[in-house]
């Protein structure tokens, strides 16, 4: 009898590749604290049942959820051996996703076996390569993030979709109609053309998955200029360095050239219009205890709060990624969503 890969999937719902609307790269699947050693665990991810466990050496390992015997989760099997063993008839699958193991059966069919991701791990997060059988590009380095300073993280799941999420960070102008954002004169965008010019980042990404801009503004005012003056924390010049690939960024903040923090904006596009936002911070250390403890604690509030700002626009935005009426302004986004739409058209799903 000839196996069917994944028997269940023509019966149930799932996303296509132009509902989702993804470019071919590099995603969080999930925390690496979320996965653990003993156990497989269902994910929902690029619209698609998956199945995420660790081998043997603890590497991890990301598949269809579903069996190709008969269509059982694999994410309520086992890890036997460092493999992955269905709930259902036993069978069990390596990391390669081969099955090894047939119970009753000498011979393993060749064609019993399950697709597989690309992932890395890295920054306390399993990333996934998703477009292509192969990565295109290696996952951006980020050395601020494996330093020793101060750091947290959090997540959100929004009704945005990935490129909504991103174009935020090319966005100038929402950082005053929205966060408020008060100072002694313009914020002006610039959209770089060498990735050298952010090697304040980190090592340069692959040129053609690149992208990247400067945000300045002069100090700050109202409010803002009041704590940030009282923290000593303002200053003449402020600059929001970013750069990134088509579904992450490395966004380095700084004051009159000084670095304040490092931030990672990452997703995992869960299904249609529905995403989980990631944002990991470090924030150096500079020796003065409290002084970098106000510092954490300033920038902290600052991001989570214009995190939560962003939210409720995320939860109520026209689904899909629709284009609208553009101003001359809006220079930094038109070209972000040109970049990302070129890495959608690269795109060619093979797994799952």
């Amino acid at each position: 009898m000839t196996m069917k890969r994944e028997l269940d999937l023509a019966a149930r719902p799932r996303a296509t590749t132009d509902e989702l609307n993804l470019a071919a790269s590099w995603y969080i699947a999930c925390p690496s604290r979320d996965l653990p050693a003993r156990r497989p665990i269902a994910l929902a991810l690029f619209g698609r049942p998956l199945v995420a466990w660790r081998d043997e050496q603890r590497r991890p390992v990301l598949m269809p959820r579903h069996c190709p015997h008969m269509g059982a989760s694999l994410a309520d099997g086992a890890i036997v051996s460092g493999r992955l063993q269905c709930p259902f008839h036993h069978w069990r699958f390596a990391a390669s996703g081969q099955c090894t193991a047939i119970p009753g059966i000498d011979r393993v069919p060749a064609m019993a076996r399950q697709p597989v991701y690309p992932v890395v791990e890295r920054y306390g997060y399993v990333w996934a390569w998703y477009g292509t059988a192969e990565p295109l590009f290696p996952l951006p380095e980020i050395p601020a993030l494996e330093g020793d300073g101060r750091g947290f993280r959090f997540a959100d799941t929004t009704a945005a979709t990935v490129r909504r999420i991103l174009e935020n960070s090319y966005d100038p102008d929402h950082l005053a109609a929205l966060h408020g954002l008060r100072v002694a004169g313009s914020l002006e965008l610039t959209v770089l053309s060498d990735p050298r010019d952010a090697r304040r980042n980190g090592p340069p990404i692959h040129d053609d998955a690149w992208f990247g801009a400067v945000l300045e503004w002069p100090s700050y005012a109202g409010a803002l200029g009041a704590v940030t003056r009282w923290l000593r924390a303002n200053a003449r010049r402020f600059t929001l360095l970013v750069d990134g690939w088509p579904a992450g960024q490395r966004i380095t903040y700084l004051a009159d050239g000084r670095a304040q923090y490092t931030l990672l904006l990452a997703a995992s596009p869960l299904a249609p219009n529905r995403t989980v936002q990631h944002i990991c911070v470090a924030i150096p250390r500079s020796g003065a205890f409290w002084r970098d403890l106000a510092g954490y604690v300033f920038h902290r509030l600052q991001i989570q709060v214009a995190s939560d700002q962003d939210l409720p626009i995320f939860n109520t935005i026209e689904p899909g990624d629709g284009n609208g009426i553009y101003v001359k302004r809006d220079l930094g986004v038109v070209k972000f969503r040109e970049h990302y739409q070129a890495w959608v058209q690269k795109g060619t799903p093979v797994a799952g």
